[in-house]
């Protein structure tokens, strides 16, 4: 058994390399995300996007979306993607029904974090998901 102060080292460490378990999540599942994607349909020459709804934590109120954006424009801050991936994704979106909504107007709060190359982990809150 390990005693108390190796743990809060071994913790520290993790914690400082920016590993999560959201992140091992995605680096043991990338192959199939990827193996996913190649099987994606998309216009000729528009650029991939792809989600997969890991989970929705209704106790902490929290949505998280593994996103796959060939584009990269999820990452720019809300309202600066431009028109073409707006209508592009909510083309996508609504067929999927598993999208997280990142348009202007907006009510809930999101995160974006880059995880991978083109992949990101979207955290949602749904402020006001409850009465």
């Amino acid at each position: 058994m390990i005693t108390p102060l190796p743990w809060l080292v071994i913790i520290y460490i993790v914690a400082a390399t920016g590993i999560t378990p959201d992140s091992v999540r995605f680096a043991l599942n990338k192959q199939a995300y990827l193996a996913e994607i190649e099987r994606t349909d998309v216009t000729s020459g528009e650029p991939r996007f792809r989600t997969f709804a890991w989970d929705s934590m209704f106790k902490a109120i929290t949505s998280t979306t593994l996103v796959y954006d060939e584009s990269d424009e999820i990452a720019l801050p809300n309202g600066e993607q431009s028109a073409a991936w707006q209508q592009r994704t909510q083309k996508l979106c609504s067929d999927k029904k598993e999208c997280v909504n990142l348009y202007p107007g907006s009510d809930w709060s999101f995160s974006v974090s880059k995880v991978g190359e083109h992949f990101y982990i979207v955290y949602q809150d749904f402020i006001d998901a409850f009465p």
